[in-house]
């Protein structure tokens, strides 16, 4: 994989710092849309070239994968332009601002020849994959509970007039996009799509969600995901069967820690997670693009959508 980045934030330097031991994947290109930015980006990590222009971006040929972390608003758009350019897209979280823009990528990835993932590291994290073999331990399941909960500096500022991308309803911010979304993508992975979705919010006067809760009904259980930008809290998740529980710290964005309890007997079935936490989904990204395997594509790609759906459905009846 040569790997072109768009965007400068913590996200994509973790991103960064997680592939330089993979030897399959290498950044050969930076955008940003000051060359002083992508000059510091390109120095800190060694990468050969920048841009500022996207055009010149998308239209380098040694590159073959796009990573994308800008505002969750131009997502689609610059998605969209890497696939016509022929270009692989790692997209972060959330894919697209609406479900119809998540399957419009779907098909023009499909139309390309090229592959489109959603960058959410939990569904690859070893820990996961193995708490997903035990869940039929647990009996018919009743309850799930998910908080990710996560205080933010830019709170502050929103409370002092100033409105980041973050928390500004126009580029499709809050905290069930940045924030639940890691709980949403944890549940639909393990139980896919709910029959109804409910969504609670703290609003700020902007009509931005802070913090919410996101009821998910299934037929004979429930799910509760909390999301939390103006607060701190326990991250954790829960699942409970008839038989047993399931408890996962520090919740579904690490899952770092899984312990099974049944009869009144807890054991901890967590296995080793060596490596950074974004470097998982990029190792499996990239044996999709090396094997061609569109059947592993077609299932990702259908539950981002689901996810979006969810998301969608969730944003509108807080008016967002």
């Amino acid at each position: 994989m040569k790997l072109g980045t768009i965007g400068s934030g913590k996200i994509v330097q973790e991103m960064l710092r997680a592939i330089e031991p993979i030897e399959e994947v290498t950044c050969v290109a930076a955008y940003s849309r000051k060359q002083e930015t992508a000059d510091e980006l390109a120095g800190e990590y060694q990468i050969p070239k920048t841009y500022t222009s996207l055009e010149d971006f998308f239209a380098d040929e040694e590159m073959d994968t796009v990573y994308i972390a800008s505002p969750n608003k131009l997502h689609t758009e610059q998605a969209l332009q890497a696939v016509e350019n022929h270009k692989h897209v790692i997209c972060e979280k959330p894919f697209t601002p609406n479900a119809a823009d998540a399957k419009k990528l779907k098909e023009a990835a499909k139309q390309n020849n090229v592959f489109v993932f959603e960058a959410i590291p939990t569904l690859f994290l070893p820990n996961f994959l193995e708490l997903s073999n035990h869940i039929e331990r647990l009996g018919q399941i009743r309850l799930i509970q998910c908080n990710y909960s996560q205080y933010s500096s830019r709170y502050d500022q929103l409370k002092a007039g100033e409105v980041t991308n973050m928390f500004n309803p126009e580029f499709a911010g809050g905290a069930l996009s940045d924030i639940n979304i890691y709980n949403l993508h944890f549940v639909l992975r393990l139980f896919g799509k709910p029959s109804e979705v409910t969504y609670k919010a703290n609003l700020f006067e902007n009509g931005i969600d802070t913090s919410g809760i996101a009821l998910l009904s299934y037929p004979g259980f429930q799910a509760s995901c909390v999301g939390s930008k103006d607060t701190t809290g326990e991250n954790f998740v829960s699942i409970q069967g008839e038989k047993g529980y399931m408890y996962i710290k520090p919740g579904a964005n690490g899952v770092n820690n899984v312990k099974i309890t049944i009869d009144g007997k807890t054991k901890d079935i967590s296995v080793k997670q060596d490596r950074a936490r974004l470097a998982y989904e990029f190792i499996y990204f990239n044996k999709i693009i090396k094997k061609n395997n569109k059947k592993a594509f077609e299932e990702l790609i259908n539950h981002t959508i689901a996810v979006a759906e969810v998301l969608e459905d969730a944003r509108a009846q807080t008016g967002l």
